[in-house]
């Protein structure tokens, strides 16, 4: 369902965009990639990305924004392996496609994710066949891409609040079946399955600095700890960056988490950065205006860091954000809609691009990888 709702709004925002590409309302002649500002500071520019926007009017876009794509659903299990029986890769073989001709990197959006959204098969499977079916899933998935995605989410989201040992986990089919050890067997897995990959454990929460914020960060840093002790395969971390500016943010705090990332030799992605504007005024200027201040807060100390190699927005325009998503499903005729991304529904640049924009022109620089 999520799939099909998204389907819905992606294909109102490739109409928004190509609408305003036709009526000469896009982003203004001369004003700055941010692909252009990343590349002079070492910084790889990104975003989400799906097959609603396999358009020319999209596809022009994308390719001055940003040098790497992320497929949003078409890369999941939900979606290559609705039944145990198929692997359909034809959604993401079109984004793939598109990110080759287009001159895009394509990163992989993700190999595991043990939660309650994976196809019901996975939860008639034995331990056994849970076993065979990650290793299958991950030799598959990154074998049909070798060569064309360089670094890869192997695990989404594995920390949670369920204890399985000593450990704090999401809980879901694949901890169910193997416990805390499914997380190391899913980067060996994705190391045999592709020797030259990056291999990035993504999570979420991290910035926040609330009680349960900080947990996140001891508890991702514990299986940090762990997997590095074991020998398990792990070349970077991926902090998403769905700030949500009603819960408190602490520079200091969030920079000493960076930090000790980068200690354990990691590099660190931000990998689907936008912002909850659900605490902000109606107003729309003023709504426009914290949001931009909310990502300047982040990326101020976020780009800081050396070990940060990479700045990943989960979208670029408020039509295909997953905010408005859930917001016309859950009141279609409201009147107050998300804006949390850098442009608007038309793809005309916010307050927030100027923001973004100017942290990327301060950020220090950093040798190109």
């Amino acid at each position: 369902m999520t799939l099909t709702r998204r389907e819905i709004l992606g294909g109102l925002a490739s109409l928004a965009v190509l609408n305003a590409a036709l009526d000469g309302a896009k982003a203004e002649e001369g004003a700055p990639a941010l692909r252009r500002l990343g590349v002079e500071k070492g910084l790889v520019i990104g975003s989400a990305f799906s097959t609603n926007e396999l358009n020319p009017a999209d596809e022009s876009f994308f390719r001055r924004e940003v040098a790497r794509i992320t497929p949003e659903n078409e890369l999941k299990m939900t979606a290559i392996r609705p039944v145990r029986e198929t692997f359909d890769f034809a959604r993401a073989d079109v984004i793939a496609d598109f990110a080759a001709r287009g001159g895009l990197e394509m990163r992989g959006h993700t190999l595991i994710w043990n939660n309650e959204k994976q196809p019901g098969w996975l939860a008639t499977l034995s331990a056994a066949e849970t076993r065979a079916t990650i290793e299958e899933h991950i030799e598959r998935t990154m074998g049909r891409y070798e060569g064309r995605i360089e670094v890869w989410d192997v695990i989404n989201e594995p920390i949670g609040g369920v204890a399985f040992g000593p450990y704090m986990l999401r809980d879901g089919p694949f901890v169910q079946r193997l416990g805390p050890d499914y997380i190391a067997l899913v980067f060996r897995t994705a190391r045999a399955a592709a020797p030259r990959a990056k291999l990035v454990l993504n999570e979420t929460h991290t910035e926040r600095d609330d009680r349960f914020g900080r947990d996140y960060r001891k508890r991702l840093l514990y299986v940090i700890d762990r997997l590095q002790d074991a020998g398990v395969p792990l070349d970077g971390i991926g902090l998403q960056g769905h700030l949500q500016p009603d819960k408190p943010f602490d520079p200091d705090g969030f920079g000493a988490f960076l930090d000790e990332i980068a200690r354990r030799k990691l590099f660190i992605e931000i990998t689907e950065l936008d912002v909850n504007d659900a605490s902000f005024p109606d107003d729309i200027a003023q709504r426009d205006q914290a949001v931009a201040a909310t990502y300047r807060r982040f990326l101020r100390t976020a780009l800081a860091n050396p070990a940060v190699r990479s700045l990943g927005f989960w979208q670029l325009g408020d039509a295909a954000s997953w905010y408005v998503a859930e917001s016309v499903e859950a009141d279609p005729s409201s009147r107050r809609r998300p804006r949390p991304l850098l442009y608007d529904v038309d793809m005309r640049p916010k307050t927030a691009f100027d923001a973004v924009a100017d942290e990327l022109r301060r950020m220090p620089a950093r040798p190109l990888r």
